[in-house]
């Protein structure tokens, strides 16, 4: 049974040559050309163009509709891996640098509509994130989750970045964290070693996260290092990757202002 949305016409009719180009990169074929130009219509572009939808809505059914499909696929290929280690693996796929850097290999971002004196702003790499959650938005919509997964496992196979094994999915936890911390203005947090257990050759370390004294989250691991990592994992976890950092700080400490 098929389904029906509303349509945002767009007035906007992309060169043939390069929607031919776009859907080669894709390995998708557009049955409603608007959807494809909507999706690589920034906001900016607006400003040109009256009437014109940009791609922030398909930016927000993409992004949910990447988390469900990327879940499923670690579901069904890691039977015998925890929850504990799918979450990680999602959240390391799904995550800004990797949907940015698949933009940039794909070099997608050179066909996004914007005004022309904001050209610069195609390297920004929010803007290649969100980028590529609208593409998946808008194939969803034109051809419903089978389409769209098909184009999900297409792109993330084309960079290298369908991960095969678990230990792959690594990030350093605590610069990224920190880059979380600077983007609101912040000093980092500090990380205060509680405790140390166990012989020299066999020692697990506990550290706690503060920030302003304020303890944010608990680690562990086999070196202080480890520790760390362990700590900034758990704030990214439960901050959406930093996302909602500062409501997390505000939870934390009512105090809390940035």
């Amino acid at each position: 049974m098929g389904r029906s949305f509303s349509k945002e016409g767009s007035g906007v009719n992309m060169d043939e040559r390069i929607v031919q180009e776009i859907e080669k990169i894709l390995g998708y074929r557009f049955r409603d050309r608007e959807l494809l130009t909507q999706a690589f219509t920034h906001r900016s572009y607006v400003n040109v163009q009256n009437a014109v939808p940009h791609n922030e809505r398909l930016e927000f059914l993409g992004d949910s509709v990447l988390g469900l499909v990327i879940a499923e696929d670690l579901y069904r290929r890691f039977p015998d891996e925890s929850e504990g280690t799918l979450s990680k693996i999602k959240a390391f796929m799904v995550h800004s640098k990797v949907l940015a850097t698949i933009t940039e290999k794909l070099d997608l971002q050179r066909f996004l509509l914007v005004e022309k004196g904001e050209k610069e702003i195609q390297n920004n790499r929010k803007l290649k994130e969100n980028l590529l959650e609208a593409i998946i938005g808008a194939v969803y919509l034109d051809g419903g989750i089978l389409a769209a997964e098909g184009l999900i496992m297409n792109l993330f196979d084309q960079a290298d970045y369908r991960i095969s094994d678990p230990n792959q999915a690594v990030f350093d936890h605590k610069t990224q964290l920190q880059e979380a911390f600077q983007s609101l203005g912040l000093q980092p947090p500090d990380y205060v070693l509680l405790e140390r257990q166990g012989p020299v050759h066999d020692a697990v370390f506990f550290v706690e996260m503060r920030f302003n004294g304020v303890p944010l989250a608990k680690g562990r691991g086999q070196s202080k290092k480890q520790a760390h990592q362990d700590c900034a994992a758990k704030v990214l976890q439960q901050t959406d990757n930093g996302k909602n950092l500062k409501w997390f700080l505000h939870e934390a400490d009512p105090n809390f202002s940035s």
